[in-house]
């Protein structure tokens, strides 16, 4: 009998451990819209409900499914008529860096006169684990902004013990106001709170058609009048003077413009002193008879003539030095106004290297010596002014066109006593002289890219640039 007493015992042990785990494995949700999860760790809100206790819809469907005349009011607003709202928020930055992932919850019951508040992660939801839970008491609510007499918190072991010790001590009883800053953003403030919780919140809630009445028409409770903006005197007086300066601004330049547009219009105007030869107006210079030069010299400092051709591993490393090597030798001859004067010689004979001494173009590695002069007389300052030298290879803008070019050249070497006709003058002449005027508004171009003109052309633009100076 005893033996069969210890068994029975043990039976009943055993159905009751199983019942136990049974009940605490079938755990219960508390919000009619929430469910729980399939790994039943955890509630979660039904389709197209959330925040606390799910009481947050997300369509007209979700208010629907509980009664056919309810609807979803969503937006920070309140109304007379309404009954409850749910908040879901996500924190601000600032927070965030407190309480990474940090989001918070809110719901109000305006029969109640009471709002709950709770800061929790935003991975595991407000049906998680929270780290602060508020109660708000004695609240009211006017349009956006809902206002309550008292603040009672308690901390979780998510909280530290320096924010324990702010909402649980510091900040009991506090009053404690919600503010709309706008559409999604709300910010509760804690009296006496160094930072105020802020975030971007969504807001819903199912009402009846009542509410949604006074929410589309305009309820006062719902949409408080907004406060006349009013701006301070130093600003008014600011702006005006802002004002003023950028209109004086304005004016000065406009009259500047004006001023120059005349000035313009006036020099480009063909009065019938302009109508006559630009070369009248020119600045007097007595015409050179005889151009001579003598002991023409020239020497090339670091010619690099040595294994020109072969890659540069094949080369000789290390300090090389070249004697100095004479190019040009006691070169002498003259040349007499109206002449035209002919260098003949085989590559690298050295005409360009005579021409670039006679032009006194020079280069790093060349020295040049000898004499030259106009009539016997040494050259003159000016002496650029009245000579005009072409270079071996054309040196022009691709995009800019012929007459552009050529304009340039005008504008940039005629003396300034010049008027504008004038000097445009000059480049039509010397466009009609070199037979360009037809590509006169083609672009020059070059050999890659930009198509233009044809490659004599491009020489004959050269050419046009020294000779609309007017050398001599």
């Amino acid at each position: 009998l005893r033996h069969l007493v210890m068994r029975v015992l043990r039976v009943v042990g055993v159905v009751v451990g199983a019942m136990m785990a049974v009940a605490s494995s079938a755990q219960t949700c508390k919000a009619p819209n929430e469910i729980l999860r399939a790994d039943g760790a955890q509630c979660e809100c039904v389709k197209d409900f959330l925040g606390i206790n799910c009481r947050q819809c997300r369509t007209e469907r979700a208010c629907n499914t509980l009664d056919k005349n309810s609807h979803c009011a969503v937006g920070l607003a309140y109304s007379s008529s309404m009954k409850a709202k749910t908040y879901s928020c996500v924190l601000s930055e600032t927070l965030q860096a407190v309480f990474n992932d940090g989001a918070m919850g809110l719901a109000c019951d305006t029969t109640a006169q009471t709002c709950t508040m709770s800061v929790y992660k935003s991975a595991t939801g407000p049906q998680g684990q929270h780290a602060i839970d508020c109660n708000m008491k004695e609240c009211s609510f006017n349009g956006t902004t809902v206002s309550c007499a008292s603040l009672t918190c308690t901390c979780t072991d998510l909280c530290s013990s320096i924010s324990k010790q702010l909402f649980e001590v510091s900040l009991a009883n506090k009053p404690v106001s919600l503010v709309a800053i706008s559409d999604t953003t709300l910010k509760v403030n804690i009296e006496g709170s160094p930072l105020p919780l802020e975030g971007t919140c969504s807001a819903s809630s199912c009402e009846q058609t009542k509410v949604m009445e006074e929410l589309a028409g305009g309820d006062s409770a719902s949409l408080p009048p907004p406060p006349p903006q009013t701006y301070s005197k130093a600003l008014i007086v600011s702006l005006t003077v802002v004002l003023v300066l950028l209109g004086a601004s304005g004016l000065f330049v406009c009259c500047f413009y004006a001023m120059y547009m005349s000035k313009v219009r006036a020099a480009a105007a063909p009065s019938p002193s302009s109508l006559e030869d630009p070369l009248d107006h020119m600045p007097p210079n007595s015409p050179a008879n005889i151009f001579s030069f003598a002991d023409i010299c020239c020497v090339a400092t670091n010619p690099h003539h040595d294994q020109p051709n072969l890659p540069s591993i094949f080369r000789r490393s290390g300090p090389c030095i070249h004697p100095p090597k004479t190019l040009l030798h006691d070169i002498r001859g003259s040349i007499c106004r109206g002449q035209v004067l002919g260098l003949m010689g085989p590559s690298g004979s050295g005409k360009t290297t005579l021409l670039n001494a006679l032009a006194g173009v020079s280069h790093g590695n060349t020295q040049f010596s000898g004499a030259i002069s106009l009539d016997h007389e040494p050259l003159p300052a000016n002496y650029r002014h009245l000579a005009a030298y072409v270079h071996q290879d054309d040196c022009l803008f691709p995009t800019l066109s012929v007459r552009e070019s050529i304009e340039y050249s005008a504008f940039l070497r005629l003396p300034a006593m010049l008027s504008l006709y004038a000097k445009q003058q000059l480049v039509s002449k010397v466009l009609h002289e070199l037979h360009l005027t037809h590509v006169a508004d083609s672009r020059i171009g070059n050999a890659t890219a930009i198509r233009g003109i044809s490659g004599g052309e491009r020489r004959r633009v050269s050419i046009a640039m020294e000779l609309v100076t007017q050398p001599q």
